[in-house]
């Protein structure tokens, strides 16, 4: 690898592509006709090859571009699995877990009046919707020593819908 080679020459090298002689592509990764990045075959190609690249075992795929949740979604979400334990209003208060208002941009351990563990007090994380959307996957394993029983959302789109409600009244 050079000094100078780009990201887009490493991912496409990791994925197993090689230019030749450092001179663009002749097609999409196959050859075959001339190289357009933009084009939907490219970027296909390029992802099949990303996914199959033993270069990237282990690594986690990352939305290109922040999906929008469903605010209503989020609410019955917040209602059925988070309200027990947490409030988003601003005078709402803590109860099991830490109230959430001013949650984004909030470091971890922060809210006045709440027993954090010290893995929580230590951690240094500035919640906003990446960090969000890691933890509340499986938040035991985000941050080893938290006392949230909370066994976490599997599902993608049921965090997106989770933070577009939280963001919204937490705000």
């Amino acid at each position: 690898m050079g000094p100078l080679q780009s990201w887009t020459d490493l991912t496409l090298e990791m994925a197993g592509w090689r230019p030749r002689n450092n001179q663009p592509p002749d097609g999409p990764i196959t050859g075959e006709t001339r190289h357009d990045p933009t084009s939907p075959a490219t970027a296909a190609s390029l992802l099949t090859r990303l996914r199959n690249s033993r270069a990237l075992i282990g690594l986690r795929p990352v939305p290109l571009v922040a999906a929008e949740g469903d605010v209503k979604k989020g609410a019955k979400l917040f209602t059925t699995r988070c309200a027990n334990c947490h409030t988003v209003d601003k005078d709402g208060g803590n109860k099991i877990g830490p109230a959430l208002f001013g949650l984004f941009g909030r470091k971890t351990g922060a809210v006045e009046g709440y027993a954090y563990t010290d893995a929580n007090k230590k951690a240094g994380i500035t919640w906003d919707d990446k960090t969000l959307f890691d933890y509340l996957e499986n938040p035991k394993k985000y941050l080893p020593g938290t006392k949230m029983a909370f066994g976490g959302l599997k599902k993608a789109a049921d965090r997106e819908n989770l933070i577009a409600y939280l963001k919204k009244e937490t705000s």
